[in-house]
């Protein structure tokens, strides 16, 4: 009896060993057309505890068939090396220690169980990014499903005054009318200070109209702020159409023009007499994520915002989360590998940004998958982990924490596979994320911020 119980138990776990090594292969390849599948791995806890606590784990690079440099394990790395190799995991915010128990945003989250307790405050997050995140895709999917788990309060945010994604953004309901002047950051020409949405606007009678479309509830109050620089004394705008006189002594201001249930309203501006920025909808307490998109740039245009306009955000603590989203646009050519110019021309953008904003925490997004088609196929840039490499380092040496969107999303080959699926959740310019995907990747930032604020919950329940 025994040596048949004992026959049993060694079937049984090949079995179920076998099923298990089975589903993890399936479901690697049904990620590839329905990326909603998540790809299973056996032996990701392995992994995991390797690259935390390992004195060999880290990651190398292999070549595939088809020439195309791919990510795979290896042990043949020392202790230094593990904490910097964590920006190749994906789904999770790094910071690079080694221990990954702690939260990466601890200020961020704890304002988050602030408000699970039923606190009365705002966490504000001004993300920045380029074509990938305009018309608010991606940010719309984070910020309505953050409100959701903390407050459950909603508002879109900031939206600027004009804007070429205006027509397609989903999320707002924008229309602008009358004389408009657009100063911005490829045709800098007045002296007024940029904000962080790379635009300053003068008008002279022009009118705007707002509808917030993230507010389901008709009985929330919804505040709306206008956002602006320093104004003439005694400057008059017209709020549903009943004079304001607004006080904007700052380089920087945020006046309270309407609080309602309402979610949409107008505002005409009458004379050239204010630097405008645009106007903020957001719950009275809540999260709050202002969409900073600006397309074809780099992030080195965010070394162009004035010091004084800077010091100014800082000192009223405006926002508690600044996301850094490109790279992107980096990839130009297809047959870079060599980004050694980024890395000298972003590292006093991000040391710059950091001093003046010492209390905000920051978060450093890697670029996506992006495709050129090499011979007859379309595939994953040979550059592209060269690129993420430099991004890492950036955010490594600037002591900021950093999340690999391209590993999360799927790595090598995913923007085609995105674009060529019978589910299109990528534009055939193998850059861009179509609304299905952009929703995906939405959802992946969600997961990641849950995953931050758990270790929070953890920590806090072992004390």
């Amino acid at each position: 009896m025994p040596n048949n119980n004992n026959k049993r138990v060694l079937l049984f776990t090949f079995i179920s060993f076998s099923l298990l090594l089975i589903t993890s292969i399936a479901s690697n390849y049904l990620a590839v057309y329905w990326p909603f599948i998540k790809n299973i791995d056996i032996l990701s806890d392995i992994k995991l505890s390797q690259v935390n606590y390992s004195k060999q784990q880290t990651f190398t690079k292999k070549q595939s068939g088809d020439g195309i440099d791919s990510l795979a394990y290896t042990t043949t790395i020392k202790t230094d090396s593990i904490s910097f190799n964590q920006y190749l995991l994906p789904g999770r915010f790094v910071d690079f220690r080694s221990d990954t128990t702690q939260p990466v945003l601890p200020k961020f989250v704890n304002k988050l169980a602030a408000l699970k307790r039923g606190e009365r405050i705002k966490i504000r997050i001004a993300w920045f990014g380029d074509s990938l995140i305009e018309g608010d895709l991606i940010t719309q999917t984070v910020r309505e499903l953050l409100q959701n788990e903390f407050a459950g309060n909603h508002g879109v945010g900031f939206v600027p005054f004009k804007s070429i994604t205006a027509g397609f953004r989903t999320s707002a309901t924008a229309l602008t009318t009358g004389s408009w002047i657009d100063d911005n950051f490829k045709s800098k020409v007045y002296n007024d200070p940029l904000f962080f949405s790379g635009h300053v606007f003068y008008s002279s009678g022009g009118q705007f109209k707002l509808r917030d479309n993230t507010v389901k509830d008709s009985v929330q109050v919804l505040e709306k702020w206008l956002v602006c620089g320093s104004a003439d004394s005694n400057t008059a705008i017209f709020v549903n159409k009943i004079k304001k006189t607004i006080a904007a002594n700052s380089i920087f201001n945020r006046i309270l023009i309407d609080k309602s249930k309402n979610n949409s309203f107008e505002l005409t501006v009458p004379n050239r007499r204010v630097a405008l920025y645009g106007v903020s909808s957001e719950p009275e307490s809540g999260v709050i994520i202002d969409n900073l998109s600006y397309r074809g740039i780099s992030g080195f245009e965010l070394g162009k915002f004035d010091e004084k306009f800077l010091v100014d955000i800082s000192k009223n603590s405006v926002y508690d989360l600044i996301v850094i989203q490109y790279g992107v646009n980096m990839m130009f050519r297809a047959k870079d590998t060599n980004y050694e110019y980024y890395k000298k021309g972003m590292d006093p953008v991000l040391k710059r940004i950091k001093y003046y904003l010492p209390n905000t925490d920051f978060l450093m997004v890697s670029c996506t998958d992006r495709a050129f088609r090499y011979g007859s196929e379309w595939k994953t840039a040979i550059g592209l982990d060269s690129l993420l490499k430099t991004q890492a380092t950036l955010a490594f040496n600037n002591k900021i924490p950093f999340f690999n969107l391209y590993t999360t999303m799927g790595g090598n080959g995913t923007i085609v596979n995105w674009a060529s699926g019978p589910i299109r959740y990528a534009s055939k310019d193998y850059i861009h994320a179509s609304p299905k995907g952009a929703l995906l990747l939405g959802k992946y930032f969600f997961n990641a911020f849950m995953i931050d604020y758990k270790k929070r919950q953890l920590k806090k329940a072992e004390k």
